[in-house]
């Protein structure tokens, strides 16, 4: 017996989750974390804190995954430091609510170089930058 999903199942499992089109769409929002957040979908401890006018900020996926992948289809614009710094941002973690919830991480992945966050810095991640997949089962 084969193992995996089809692509077709991929697809609607980043749809559902990603909330893409209607009559299902709610926002979902990019949170920065100086750790990895892991796979329990806690990020108490992960996530920066909610300090220096830093917000977790909405985010527009794809509507419509497409082989087994989805992206952003808008920039992902946190607001600047203002006040002091944030620290080092190692991971990106896409979540449920505006703030700090319990279990309300759906993906998360480290950036592909770390980026250090200081008083007046803002982290812009451009279209197509952010990339969530379920991969093919061999």
């Amino acid at each position: 017996m084969a193992s995996g999903f089809s692509t077709t199942v991929r697809n609607h499992v980043l749809d559902h989750l990603f909330h893409t089109g209607a009559p299902e769409s709610v926002t979902i929002y990019g949170a920065l974390c100086d750790a990895d957040p892991g796979d329990a979908g806690d990020m108490a401890g992960q996530e920066i804190a909610a300090a220096f006018d830093y917000a977790r900020t909405a985010l527009l996926m794809a509507t419509g995954a497409n082989a087994g992948s989805i992206a952003n289809t808008t920039a992902l614009e946190f607001p600047p430091a203002n006040g002091g710094n944030w620290g080092t941002i190692t991971h990106l973690a896409i979540v449920a609510s505006a703030t700090e919830a319990t279990d309300d991480m759906q993906a998360s992945g480290s950036l592909t170089a770390s980026k250090t966050i200081n008083d007046g810095d803002q982290l812009k991640f451009a279209v197509g930058n952010i990339t969530v997949s379920i991969a093919v089962q061999a």
